[in-house]
């Protein structure tokens, strides 16, 4: 092997090492972001907006959906470390 081939080599190894760190970081600031109050928030008036309970008043719906929408993000990043982990 020449120097040449060598510092190809190096450089490929170098630039997968760099390309794992950027994803793990895409990753963790992915999920945080998936399970932020702010999209949590969102998520929950989006569904209180669509869903409309009978019988139920507007401020009992509110609550109920505010725990879907904390259980559905944190499906979705479970789902997210799922994919990760089997690339």
């Amino acid at each position: 092997m020449n120097i040449k081939e060598m510092l190809i080599e190096k450089a490929i190894e170098s630039a997968k090492k760099m390309a794992d760190e950027q994803a793990d970081n895409v990753e963790g600031m992915l999920i945080e972001y998936i399970q932020s109050e702010e999209v949590e928030k969102k998520l929950a008036e989006k569904m209180d907006k669509a869903i409309n309970i009978p019988f139920v008043s507007d401020q009992k719906e509110e609550p109920m959906f505010r725990e879907f929408a904390d259980i559905l993000t944190d499906v979705v990043a479970g789902a997210v470390k799922m994919v990760k982990s089997k690339v």
